[in-house]
């Protein structure tokens, strides 16, 4: 399971977010002003975690 901390509010818009599909912050706002409403919106138009692997991509190992 995946848990995002409060920090990622402050995260500007070109932080990679999801590193299995290089999906960005910026890309996850926009999918979410465009309407997906839901954790499997946001998953089905942006295409992030595809690959369920962000954990182990993430370089910052976080």
């Amino acid at each position: 399971m995946t848990v995002f901390t409060k920090d990622i509010l402050l995260a500007p818009e070109n932080e990679i977010v999801c590193y299995c599909s290089n999906i960005t912050k910026g890309q996850i706002n926009e999918a979410i002003s465009n309407g997906a409403t839901s954790l499997a919106a946001i998953k089905e138009v942006t295409g992030a975690c595809i690959a369920a692997r962000c954990k182990e991509m993430n370089p910052r190992g976080r």
